[in-house]
Formats: structure tokens, sequence, C-alpha cells
């Protein structure tokens, strides 16, 4: 396998992203999507609710990868971060992933531990708790890269409603539903050739900027998303169904939904691009 990264391409994407959000989402002069007030509203409706504007995306260094000479940008979407954090910017939101790359991958939380186990196999990997499966071989660095900095990490809502004090999420149709302006904008511009969804609702989330549809096995789709052709793999979330769920794939490196949903959607994804 020969890999490498562009990352000269990278770096005028996330300017891209960068330009289109400081001026529809968060930018040098604050917070200024004009839809936050409904979707404010729409979230407060219900009591013991807290409302977190501007929480923007992580895009790694080396996002542009070229394997055997054909392009692969591998990008996981969610609902929301879910966090009391807000007017987290597009580097700030990337060094939240440092700590993440830097640990021990067997102490890390279920839901980063499941989005390490996706990227290990979105890069031909097999999930588990050695570092070393995590770092790929590129032909035009001089050490290893992570997997972590060769993807992006982006949420449907770049907003979250939660239940004060966790990470409960009280997301809202109507934030979902304004919030899909900025999706479309960022696919468009990040061009995935694999996004990984990772909800259970995201899917139908999504479903109105998806065109296209085929259809490629248990969980796996290609579609067009915002009018990028890309393969479409759909699965719950590693950890919110409970901690004894066996849909909760990101507690271990190997439970029943990761190795027998999970695994072979990735992986068909991986033959249908590069056969």
């Amino acid at each position: 396998m020969v890999l490498y990264s562009e990352p000269e391409q990278t770096r005028s994407r996330i300017a891209e992203l960068a330009q289109y959000m400081s001026s529809h989402v968060l930018g040098d002069d604050g917070f200024c999507c004009g839809r936050e007030s409904a979707c404010r509203a729409s979230a407060l409706r219900r009591q013991g609710t807290s409302f977190w504007r501007g929480q923007l995306s992580h895009v790694g260094q080396h996002y542009d990868l070229v394997e055997n000479g054909r392009p692969w940008r591998v990008l996981v979407l969610g609902m929301e971060t879910g966090r009391e954090r807000e007017l987290v910017t597009l580097a700030e939101r990337s060094l939240e992933q440092q700590p993440v790359i830097s640990g021990d991958p067997r102490g890390r939380k279920p839901h980063m531990k499941g989005t390490a186990s996706a990227l290990r196999l979105a890069f031909g990997r097999t999930p588990g708790p050695d570092r070393r499966g995590e770092l790929l071989e590129l032909a035009n660095t001089p050490e290893p890269v992570h997997v972590m900095d060769a993807y992006a990490l982006v949420n449907m809502r770049l907003c979250s409603a939660v239940a004060t004090g966790t990470t409960s999420s009280r997301g809202t149709p109507v934030m979902t539903t304004n919030c899909l302006p900025h999706l479309a904008a960022t696919v468009r511009i990040l061009a995935p050739t694999l996004c990984i969804l990772q909800s259970g609702p995201a899917r139908a989330g999504i479903d109105s900027l998806v065109t296209q549809v085929r259809l490629q096995g248990s969980n796996l789709e290609h579609v067009h998303l915002a009018g990028v052709p890309v393969y479409l793999a759909s699965f719950m979330h590693p950890h919110q169904q409970g901690r004894n769920s066996p849909q909760n794939w990101g507690r271990s490196f190997s439970t029943p939904y990761l190795d027998s949903v999970v695994t072979p959607a990735i992986q068909a994804a991986r033959h249908l691009h590069f056969s």
C-alpha cells in the first residue's frame, strides 16, 4: 500500500471552511448564525435545558489522503458535541483532539474508543488497543501520522442543547433542519469519499441532502450527499445506547455490533472504492 497526504489541499479546505463559518456561524466577530433564536426557543421549551452556541468541526492536517493513487477522505458525522461549552473555533476543536491522539487507546471514553475503531477500519486496519495500529506510514512525512490527524469530525448541529449539567441531548428537529445548510456547505468543501454516521437518528436527519441512493449492503449506501458522491456507512452512536446494550460498540475493541455491523460495512466500502 502506498499512502500519502496532500496537506496543502487540506489547508486550502480548512481556510475555505473557516471563511464560510466566519460568515455564517462563528468567526472573529463572534456568533452570527441568523437561525439562533429559533433553535434556542425550540430547545428551551423544555425545562432544565441549556443551549450552547457555535461548536465547530475538526479537520485533521492530513485529511486529504491518497491510497494507491486514489483519494480517500474520511469524515465522521455525529449529531452534536453535547458539551456545555460554546464559541469553539475550528482550531480549538482540533486542539481538543490532541489529548485523545496522544493518550492510551485503552483509556479513552467509549465514544472516542469507537471512533478510533472505525478509523482503523477505514484505513485498512482492525480495531485493537495497540497505539501502533493507529499510526499511518505516509510516504511524504518523516514520522507516522495518527488516524485522528487524518480525518474530519463534523456534527449535524453546530449548537448543542442538553439537559443542564449533563451531556444528555435535548436537540430538536428545528435545530437539525436549521443546521442542514451549514452541513451541506461543509460536505461540499471537504468532499469526503467515506462518511461514517455515528447516530441512529442521523441518517433520517440528513435525508433531504441525500440523492442517487444505491444500497451496497447492510448499513452501507453509495449516495450523493449535498451533491458529493460518497460511501455512507450508518451506525448507532458508539456509547449512547446504555452501558450494557449490545449496540454499545465503543465499550471495547471487540463487541457484537462492532464485529458484525461496523466492521463489514466499512470493509465493504474500502473494497468497493479501491477495487
